[in-house]
């Protein structure tokens, strides 16, 4: 069997055990072996340990994340409004890759496991960075507010839809009530782009 074949093998296996289990330490090593038809030393082979794998699944889907965008060709407010649009297009994909992933993300985040701090910062590097300099460019050339902090409204466009799809998706809240998602974007983005242009106007 083929190297990169057992390791995809082996990755997607874990995920699945940690979705169908509900928690990264409910399930042990032999589960992951008999999951994949071998022994634990096979296994090994690939990986050091069950974190190992963990990690390396969490590595494959950070770095899978289609949010790079080319900051000095975003010129016209426009050309920025699409790209907010398609950062909420992968915040609000909910598809059971995604719901798998951010819920073994969050689980590994909460016990303060160092890739939790790899995926900040490459949010940092991926996103927040690049709506920071647009925000910059527009005070400039948009008529932005001047005295908006872009740091922290960059911060705040990604974690607030990010903790609603959390609250929908993940912590059941759409079995009590449901929205209708392009709705959803269109107004975080709207009101988004409000305050960047009025400012924290009271």
């Amino acid at each position: 069997m083929k190297r990169d074949y057992r390791i995809d093998q082996i990755k997607k296996k874990t995920l699945n055990l940690i979705a169908l289990n509900g928690s990264m330490d409910s399930i042990r090593t032999k589960d992951i072996a008999n999951a994949i038809g071998a022994s634990e030393a096979t296994m090994f082979k690939y990986f050091d340990s069950k974190a190992d794998i963990i990690e390396s699944v969490i590595k494959d889907y950070v770095q899978s994340r289609p949010l790079n965008f080319p900051t000095d060709e975003i010129t016209e407010l426009g050309e920025f409004t699409e790209a907010l649009h398609k950062i909420l297009d992968f915040t609000f994909d909910t598809s059971v890759h995604r719901n798998r992933n951010v819920s073994l993300i969050i689980q590994v985040s909460l016990k303060k496991h160092p890739v939790s701090r790899w995926n900040y910062k490459n949010l940092q590097d991926e996103i927040w960075s690049f709506i920071e300099n647009r925000i910059e460019y527009g005070k400039q050339h948009w008529g932005f507010d001047k005295s908006v902090d872009s740091g922290i409204q960059a911060r705040l466009f990604y974690y607030a839809p990010l903790m609603f799809y959390i609250q929908m998706e993940l912590l059941g809240g759409k079995a009590i009530e449901q929205f209708d998602y392009d709705e959803v974007k269109k107004t975080h983005i709207k009101n988004f782009l409000k305050i960047l242009t009025e400012g924290n106007k009271r």
